[in-house]
C-alpha cells in the first residue's frame, strides 16, 4: 500500500542512488519488508541501493542477493534503547552523510582510474 501511494516506481526511475531504511536488517528482510521491495524495484531500473538500519541482525548478508548493495547501522557505539530512540534522527543523518561521503570517495576513485586508463595521469 505504501509503495502504491508514494508512486515509488516513478521516483526510482528518476534516482541515481536509492536510500531506504529499516529498524533492523536481518535474514527476514527479504521476506516482505519494505527495503527488500524497494531494492527489488530499484534493481529493475539499474539503481544502486543503500539501506540505513537501526541494527544489523543475524543473516543480514542474505540481503545482498535481493538487490541491496550496502547496509549500514546508525549505531556507532553500544546504546540503550532509550538513548537510541532519543538520538535516532541525529544518527540517521550522520549515517546518511557517511554513506554519501563513501559514495563520493568511490566516484573520485573511479574518475582517477578513468584518467589513468586514458593516459591523462602518470
Amino acid at each position: 500500500m505504501i509503495l502504491k501511494y508514494l508512486d515509488i516506481d516513478y521516483h526510482l526511475q528518476q534516482a541515481d542512488l536509492v536510500f531506504t531504511a529499516e529498524g533492523s536488517i536481518d535474514f527476514q528482510t527479504p521476506r516482505g519488508k519494505i527495503p527488500a521491495e524497494v531494492a527489488s524495484r530499484a534493481k529493475s531500473y539499474g539503481k544502486p541501493v543503500i539501506v540505513i538500519a537501526g541494527t544489523i541482525g543475524k543473516g543480514a548478508n542474505i540481503n545482498y542477493r535481493h538487490g541491496i548493495d550496502v547496509f549500514m547501522s546508525i549505531l556507532q557505539t553500544p546504546s540503550s534503547l532509550e538513548a537510541a530512540m532519543e538520538k535516532t534522527e541525529k544518527w540517521i543523518c550522520e549515517c546518511a552523510e557517511g554513506s554519501m561521503r563513501t559514495v563520493l570517495v568511490g566516484l573520485s576513485l573511479a574518475a582517477t582510474l578513468e584518467q589513468h586508463r586514458d593516459g591523462k595521469v602518470s
